[in-house]
């Protein structure tokens, strides 16, 4: 976009690269972040929003890589390739870079997010090395200490060494603690000098001691002797220590000349793993500032829609929304001094810069076209020394962007015609305003001028806008009313600050008419505009209200729905269940009854024939009238009884299979094929889930139900009308979904007991991005206390780590030093 540093520091673009350079983890990757420039290339501007795009959904999907600080490699490489020794040092270096090119392709080589095209290919092309990466790690302890293991001929050296040492200081001791130097030993110690063992010997008796002398006390008092005897084991001692020393250096050698060979694949990984960490410090700071990618506008209109200054901390920052462009290519912004007009004019302008950077912009929505030329007249930047006033230092600005601006330039004016004869000012602010139009660049200005509201309700193609200032409490809102020019409110203000009235109403009358009946329309217009949107926002209120009486109506009708398929079926339990015990019932008085007539039939017949042939003609008549004559009316009325129980019985059942509308429709949807997204109902129970998969092989689907996930049977769920409505969180934008999900997923501790660093670094690092993203203050890391290797990698990658501010052991109730505690660092 040429050379705009001025306009870069003006619009304070740099401070946004800071802020990106803050969220790298490698100095490679910070100065690619300072280094970022807005392009003019659309092309480019989309591949470079694509990057930050993706690596964006990553994150969300699953955090941020596990990158490094990893130091530049280039010229240590250079010389290795050259046939150069690396240090210690450098060849940990080295293994890191390998160690976290390793890391990093693990972690991004599955559970991917659909596209992320850019991501997935830095990562694919990663180079992995283990042998190497072994080797380093297996022979280089820290900066100067090399492994006894790195090779069979420095363990067998260090243990000769070693037993040298012992074999030396058995014999001084013996030496030390004979009676034959009694008196000429200032003490019976043996210690080192230049190398060399060596016994205090006092200074008038060196002469009767024997032996080298190989330094003497800062008083004079001691000499350090290295007795006679063993002169020749510390010569021995020496010899072996240079060879320790060479046995090392060609170690070393043979370490760099491996990494020498694999140079281009190590440099190749270093800028790999730079550009990753880049992409991934965009899309930090995108989440951080609930950024959203910008569109390309191709009609050349500038649209933001609750835009926020990223440079303005917190709750401070007031949103602002801005629509010009396209026919309208000029917008005038009135409005009182520190009312918002100057951070109105950086935020555009700023936006500007980062969505042709590929920086995702905080606001609700933003369109912008690409501008080649970004310039900006912002503040009073008169100098003393160059002896320019106010007014001198605009017209020193301005003048080039007239020379220079085009259609495909945005100028940024601030305050413009100020610092000199408002008449003069505001001539020359309309003529400066119909140049830039007559090249056709848009243009935002600033000024109090009331002759420069009047052009912009005349001219064709500019446009008024205003900042909101409320005089109830002579403040401003810093709200822009778009399509509205501002009053200065002087008179108003002056009153309300206790001027004199008689003083403000001399002022009135010194206004001319059409000035007076211009800001009285304005006036009018303003109320006329805010009883508008009092209106409107009533409006959208009571909408609002009404949509959620709506949704709450819907809901208590499902409810009372559901409560009557309840209460009904119960009903027909229980008046199944008394119908079955009323024909039972009947069933067994019938049985009674036959069993009675049968006894009593029984007994007369019996009767009849003991008697004889009269008597039983008599006893007989008498045993027939002795049975009950309503018996056989009686069996007739049981039976008719359990009859019409059973055709109640029967209704009831049809009844059943009938079942009202939302019975049907309960059993159309439970037999109805379930889709990720359905809405059900758990059986036995009034819960609900989310189906989360298609149905198997096996009929079976994942099923969520608050925070548990189910595996059920398809056949066993019934699908509820809730699919279609409105879920929890659908209004929200995609941030804040993630930070419920997180929140209502992530657990307050994680158990690393059976993982090792590798692995459990990688499970850290996804754990603290998804803690920081649900907003935990504070989180348990059980590692448990074993051979303390994993408890001190988990501590070394804590330190330093962004989302770290401190950790701890853990207390003894909170599992001791098999736990660390970390707080966490929330932006």
């Amino acid at each position: 976009m040429g050379n705009q540093i001025r306009e870069y520091a003006i619009l304070e673009y740099y401070k946004v690269l800071g802020m990106l350079a803050e969220r790298t983890a490698s100095e490679l990757a910070a100065e690619l972040a300072h280094s970022l420039t807005p392009s003019a290339d659309e092309i480019a501007i989309r591949k470079t929003r694509a990057e930050t795009d993706d690596a964006v959904s990553v994150c969300l999907r699953k955090g941020t890589p596990p990158f490094s600080n990893l130091p530049d490699l280039r010229k240590p490489l250079a010389y290795a390739e050259k046939g150069g020794g690396l240090s210690m040092r450098q060849l940990l270096a080295v293994a890191g870079a390998l160690n976290a090119a390793r890391r990093v392709r693990a972690f991004l080589a599955s559970d991917m997010p659909a596209g992320a095209g850019s991501v997935r290919g830095l990562a694919n092309a990663l180079a992995a090395l283990p042998e190497l990466e072994q080797r380093i790690t297996s022979a280089v302890l820290s900066d100067t200490e090399l492994a006894d293991g790195a090779s069979p001929a420095l363990r067998r050296i260090r243990r000769a060494i070693e037993a040298q040492n012992d074999k030396i200081r058995s014999s001084l001791a013996r030496f030390v603690t004979g009676k034959a130097f009694d008196g000429v030993l200032m003490d019976k110690v043996v210690t080192m000098r230049n190398g060399r063992f060596v016994v205090p010997v006092k200074q008038e008796q060196a002469a009767r001691f024997p032996g080298i002398v190989h330094d003497r006390s800062k008083g004079g008092a001691t000499v350090f002797v290295e007795p006679q005897i063993v002169v020749d084991m510390n010569n021995k001692l020496r010899e072996l220590e240079l060879e320790e020393g060479a046995e090392a250096e060609r170690i070393l050698a043979e370490l760099s000349a491996a990494a020498g060979a694999s140079a281009l694949l190590i440099r190749e990984n270093q800028d790999l793993l730079t550009r990753l960490d880049f992409f991934f410090a965009k899309a930090n700071l995108a989440l951080d500032m609930k950024a959203a990618p910008a569109e390309i506008s191709t009609d050349g209109v500038i649209d933001i829609e609750q835009g926020r200054n990223p440079l303005i901390a917190g709750d401070k920052v007031v949103p602002v929304s801005v629509r010009f462009g396209g026919d309208e290519r000029i917008l005038i912004i009135t409005g009182p001094n520190t009312g918002g007009k100057t951070v109105t004019l950086k935020t555009v302008g700023l936006f500007a810069l980062m969505a042709q950077a590929g920086l995702h912009l905080p606001a609700a929505r933003a369109s912008l076209p690409v501008v080649p030329n970004v310039f900006a007249d912002i503040g009073d930047e008169q100098s003393i020394e160059q002896s320019l006033s106010t007014f001198s230092s605009h017209m020193k600005n301005i003048a080039p962007i007239i020379g220079a601006a085009d259609a495909d330039s945005l100028a940024l004016l601030d305050e413009l015609g100020a610092g000199t004869d408002p008449t003069e000012g505001a001539a020359l602010a309309i003529s400066i305003l119909e140049a830039l139009r007559a090249r056709g660049c848009l243009v935002m200005a600033t000024t109090h001028y009331t002759e420069l509201k009047k052009y912009a309700i005349q001219a064709k193609g500019v446009e008024n806008a205003s900042m909101e200032f409320d005089l109830a409490t002579l403040s401003p809102t810093y709200r822009l009313n778009m399509g509205n020019p501002g009053r200065s409110n002087a008179f108003e203000i002056a009153s309300r600050l206790g001027l004199d009235s008689a003083v403000v109403a001399r002022a009135r009358e010194l206004l001319d008419a059409e000035t007076i009946a211009f800001d009285d329309v304005m006036a009018q217009i303003e109320l006329d505009r805010k009883e508008a949107e009092e209106r409107l926002e009533g409006a959208r209120r009571a909408d609002e209200e009404a949509r959620a009486r709506e949704a709450s109506g819907a809901e208590m009708l499902e409810l009372i729905a559901q409560d009557r398929e309840i209460v009904i079926g119960k009903a027909r339990e229980e008046a199944e269940r008394i119908i079955a015990d009323a024909a039972c019932e009947a069933d067994a008085v019938r049985e009674e009854l036959k069993a009675l007539i049968r006894d009593v039939r029984a007994r007369g017949v019996a009767d009849g024939v003991s008697d004889g042939k009269d008597g039983g003609a008599a006893c007989g008549a008498a045993g027939k009238g002795s049975v009950p004559a309503d018996a056989g009316d009686v069996l007739r009325r049981a039976d008719q009884s359990r009859k019409r129980l059973k055709a109640r019985q029967a209704d009831s059942k049809r009844t059943g299979a009938a079942g009202p509308a939302q019975g049907a429709a309960a059993r159309q949807n439970k037999t109805a094929p379930l889709c990720p997204g359905d809405i059900v109902a758990l059986p036995g129970s009034a819960a609900t889930g989310e189906v989360l998969t298609a149905p198997d092989d096996r009929g079976r689907v994942v099923v969520r139900s608050g925070s548990v996930k189910l595996t059920l049977a398809a056949h066993e769920l019934e699908k509820r009308a809730e699919a279609s409505e409105k879920k929890p969180g659908q209004g929200k934008g995609r941030y804040a979904k993630i930070v419920l999900s997180k929140m209502d997923q992530i657990s307050p501790s994680i158990d690393l007991h059976g993982k090792n660093l590798d692995e459990a670094e990688m499970l850290v690092e996804k754990y603290l991005d998804d803690a920081v993203l649900a907003r935990m203050h504070e989180v348990v890391i059980n590692h448990g206390r074993g051979t303390g290797v994993l408890r001190s990698g988990i501590r070394r990658m804590l330190k330093g780590h962004k989302h770290v501010a401190k950790f701890r052991n853990g207390d003894f109730d909170e599992g001791g030093d098999g736990v660390t505690i970390v707080t966490l660092a929330n932006r």
